[in-house]
């Protein structure tokens, strides 16, 4: 079949009343809670995967990318209205936006950022369609040496880019494997660490309760306690949406380099838009020629940041659908969703399941599209939508995330796995250990150390053949190059600020 037959099969399957609803409802779902800080889009993919396995698995990526979209869109809200960035790659967002808030106009920057949303999401998924089919085409011919080396580079890249945390990322990544490692040995199916000889642990700590726990209950119990209550206090007039012509004139050339920057960042494994943003901004600013007005209502920061962060979702889908390596939080998502369904996302996706991966960019370039067109109508709604009570989420929130790890599992050990999670994520809040790199590692884990056992056992060189194979070396050596990039950048830049205080 042809690359448009697959998108005409994808659309008429979309084009139903269960797939416009899940498209045009997700999309939504995913702003407003992506809109309201603290929630975030990623709490209700987490929240949704234990029925995620009784719907069909192309039905169910085409909802959970339309969150994803929706989630991206939504988080400026909560930044431009409150201060208080509705994501994490929002945070940015906030130095520039609320500026104009504070000035008395908001729906500049709304409508700025909108703009940026969709100049951002839509042409980032049209370039994963193209790469993800040449990337795709090139991973089937890797053999089990090649993906173990790209699987430990992950790793080693998520470590190496936490900036200011590589140690505390490293305890993160030893503790998911040791969790990854409970259960049936991958080769002779033998148990390991059955903790009390309890057959339980038999299946391991499920994908599902450990998400649940880790973020969705986490999230709430922080979030409660915290006692934000400035959502109720919005008190701003948001006018409807204008096209910023001007504004986008002037800032042509700042919103491709920042849609680059955003694409090329998203592709790295685990970084996403948290670090698109912050690199674009931080890249533009360094370019202005009147750098005065940056953090004091610039309107090239909107763009910047908007455009970078919505950029990432494209290319984080390319490691994920050409290789099987998430690119960020919301593809590990993905990946849970999909192993729920019993499908493993690797090299031979693309080949073996091509109508979820097409129904995966059908639903996204549509969810692009009604996000757009809702921000657009709807800008005026946007106050109301900060003004609902936490209360009601909190409550509602963390009832179905234990409802669905129960239901995960079928038994109370599912429940305690993400109660035990839930406890692991608040000490991993109080000791600031990041999250992110021990669900990369948890993900990946079982992945590596199959391809690593199939390799030793493949090849009579040993752990040699590795380093034999071309391919297999890079990825090693890039990961460890970028390891120890890590641990000596901080040292250097240490040394430079030194002597440039001592001048």
């Amino acid at each position: 079949m042809s690359l448009m037959d697959f998108f005409v099969n994808a659309l008429k399957e979309i084009c139903t009343p269960q797939g416009i609803l899940f498209v045009i409802g997700g999309t939504l779902a995913g702003m407003i809670l992506g809109a309201i800080p603290g929630l975030g889009s990623s709490t209700l993919m987490v929240i949704l995967l234990p029925i995620s396995y009784k719907l069909d698995a192309a039905m169910a990526m085409a909802l959970f990318i339309s969150i994803t979209i929706g989630g991206m869109s939504g988080g400026c809200i909560g930044s431009i209205l409150l201060g208080i960035p509705g994501t994490s790659s929002s945070l940015v967002t906030v130095f520039d936006g609320y500026e104009f808030t504070k000035q008395g106009q908001p729906s500049r920057a709304l409508s700025a950022a909108v703009v940026a949303n969709f100049l951002g999401n839509v042409p980032s998924i049209i370039l994963a369609i193209v790469a993800c089919r040449a990337v795709g085409t090139w991973a089937v011919k890797l053999g089990p040496w090649e993906y173990a080396a790209l699987c430990f580079c992950a790793v080693l890249m998520v470590v190496g880019l936490s900036k200011g945390n590589m140690v505390k990322s490293m305890i993160g990544v030893g503790i998911a494997i040791f969790m990854a490692s409970v259960g049936e040995d991958p080769i002779n199916a033998s148990g390991r660490f059955l903790f009390f000889n309890r057959l339980e642990f038999l299946d391991g700590f499920n994908i599902i309760s450990v998400m649940l726990g880790l973020f969705a209950a986490k999230i709430i119990l922080l979030e409660y306690a915290r006692q934000d209550k400035q959502n109720n206090q919005l008190d701003v007039k948001v006018e409807g949406f204008r096209f910023p012509l001007a504004d986008f004139l002037k800032n042509k050339w700042l919103i491709l380099r920042s849609w680059i920057t955003g694409a090329f960042i998203g592709f790295l494994p685990g970084l996403g838009g948290p670090v698109a943003s912050v690199m674009a901004y931080s890249n533009e600013k360094m370019l202005a020629k009147d750098k005065s007005k940056w953090g004091h209502g610039e309107i090239g920061g909107v763009f910047a940041c908007e455009t970078a962060n919505n950029a990432a979702i494209g290319g984080a889908l390319i490691p994920l659908l050409a290789l099987g390596i998430p690119g960020d939080a919301a593809a590990v998502q993905f990946i849970a969703a999909l192993n729920i369904q019993g499908i493993n996302v690797g090299p031979m996706f693309m080949r073996e399941q091509p109508g979820i991966v097409y129904m995966i960019f059908t639903g996204a370039l549509l969810s692009g599209i009604i996000v757009f067109a809702f921000q657009t109508l709807g800008m005026k709604t946007f106050p109301a939508i900060l003004k609902i009570p936490y209360h009601f989420l909190y409550s509602s929130v963390i009832l179905l995330a234990f409802i669905g790890a129960y239901m995960s599992t079928n038994s109370f050990f599912g429940l305690l796995v993400a109660i035990f999670c839930c406890v692991l994520g608040i000490v991993f809040d109080y000791f600031q250990i990041p999250s992110l790199p021990f669900l990369m590692a948890y993900i990946l884990s079982p992945m590596l150390e199959l391809n690593i056992r199939r390799g030793l056992n493949y090849s009579p060189n040993g752990i040699a053949e590795f380093f034999r194979r071309p391919l297999s070396c890079t990825f090693i050596v890039a990961g460890i190059a970028v390891l120890i990039y890590g641990f000596v950048s901080p040292v250097i830049k240490r040394k430079l600020q030194k002597n440039k205080e001592a001048k």
